[in-house]
């Protein structure tokens, strides 16, 4: 018995429904939590108990030149490894605590803000990796500092609590040199980096445009978690039953408690598409050869926990978050923008309903387009030579061996 697929076309559209139906359902699953690497991320939780609190700030940057074989920035780059990396903190290094004065100052001054960063710490990396064709430079710097006197006041009867979101967007402008056990590292423009541990590389670039994408910016810039996408435009979601447990040193215990989170740095119809600045242009040498730079970052992205249910406001041109540590009235187990959560898990539900439904209709289709044909026995035919049956009578093939003049013969196919 052969089985034969009698419609091959249709069994290619299952096919590629099957195929369409986990991408479908990844994007509904994963299209919310997807990570995002960004120039700066930043992370922070905020209790209503207004406790002191360790927020992070991410920066992340990289830089990459391609070169050509015998240029001088191959000789200076190739197979070179490179990697710095050290962590100080303001108690110990009086250069840090000059640093966090003056990202006070820019929070009080530029952003409006009563907050007060009380210690940081700074962990920096860069490290430089040269190949045969390319060499990339990656910048790291992870600031956390210890915040204080973010709460603007305390909850009082149907008045809501509110917190400071100002402070969160501060601009580092100014150089920040560290003695490291590296020597002086200036941390904050990657080109002076370059002169302090290449300084080979650092006058071969001088004078030229890359020179100019080394210099210009600075690393520690966190102005863009609001003004590439105000805080009301943020994804939220309040769940009633959150645990902190990450917060133990608080006093939670990890008890369960009601929390707000909002999380940005993904182009969604709501909150529009993010714009990032990235370089890739080529630029001459001073050995008069040309070379290609360019730079590869993402946007901007934060989560921040807010304890009880929140809503975000501006106020005077600053961003704080009206919080209260129940849901009001009406809006129970409500994200920030009205959508229940019972709704949210329902969604996710129902779109698995409707994979498995499709699966199954897409299965019962194809079983549809399989049938059974019975040939009947496999019949073979002896073997002959192709001269001795020519369309089931003697060839006309001489004894000079010529083959067939007719040019419609053709003869059959015989089992060996």
């Amino acid at each position: 018995m052969l089985r034969f697929i009698t419609d091959l076309e249709m069994i290619g559209n299952v096919t590629r429904r099957l195929l369409v139906v986990p991408v479908i359902t990844s994007l509904l699953l994963l299209g919310a939590i997807s990570p995002s690497f960004a120039t700066v991320n930043f992370s922070a939780t905020l209790p209503l108990a207004g406790n002191p609190i360790n927020p992070t700030y991410d920066f992340e940057k990289s830089f990459y030149i391609d070169y050509p074989a015998g240029s001088k920035l191959q000789n200076i780059l190739q197979d070179k490894n490179v990697t710095v990396a050290f962590t100080d903190n303001s108690t110990n290094d009086p250069v840090i605590k000059t640093f966090m004065d003056q990202i006070n100052t820019d929070i009080a001054t530029n952003e409006h803000s009563s907050a007060v960063m009380t210690n940081l710490v700074v962990d920096y990396q860069l490290a430089v990796n040269g190949y045969s064709d390319h060499a990339s430079f990656d910048y790291k710097i992870v600031l956390t500092p210890t915040v204080t006197g973010y709460v603007l006041n305390q909850a009082s009867g149907d008045i809501p609590e509110t917190f400071d979101a100002s402070w969160m967007a501060f601009n580092a402008s100014s150089p920040v040199t560290i003695t490291s056990p590296y020597g002086s590292i200036e941390i904050n423009y990657p080109i002076d980096s370059i002169q302090s541990q290449l300084p080979d590389l650092y006058n071969a670039l001088k004078g030229t445009d890359a020179y100019g994408v080394f210099q210009y910016p600075n690393l520690m810039d966190a102005t863009g978690l609001f003004s590439q996408q105000p805080l009301d435009k943020w994804d939220s979601l309040f769940d009633p039953a959150y645990t902190l447990s990450e917060t133990a040193g608080y006093g939670y215990q990890g008890q369960k408690v009601a929390v707000t989170t909002f999380s940005s740095g993904v182009s969604n119809a709501f909150s529009g598409t993010l714009q990032v600045n990235n370089v890739d242009e080529d630029f001459t040498g001073s050995d008069g050869v040309k070379y290609h730079i360019s730079t590869r970052e993402q946007a901007n992205a934060g989560t921040i926990n807010v304890e009880g249910h929140a809503n975000p406001n501006q106020v005077q041109g600053g961003w704080t978050f009206a919080t209260s540590a129940q849901a009001a009235a009406g809006v129970s187990n409500a994200t920030a923008f009205g959508t229940s959560t019972m709704m949210v898990y329902g969604m996710a539900g129902f779109a698995g309903v409707i994979a498995v439904g499709i699966f199954w209709w897409s299965n019962r289709k194809m079983k549809e387009v399989i049938k059974e044909i019975d040939t009947g026995p496999i019949q073979y035919e002896e073997r002959h030579h192709w001269a001795d049956k020519f369309d089931g009578a003697p060839s006309d093939v001489t004894s000079t061996g010529n083959q067939p003049s007719n040019p419609d013969d053709r003869p059959k196919r015989s089992a060996i």
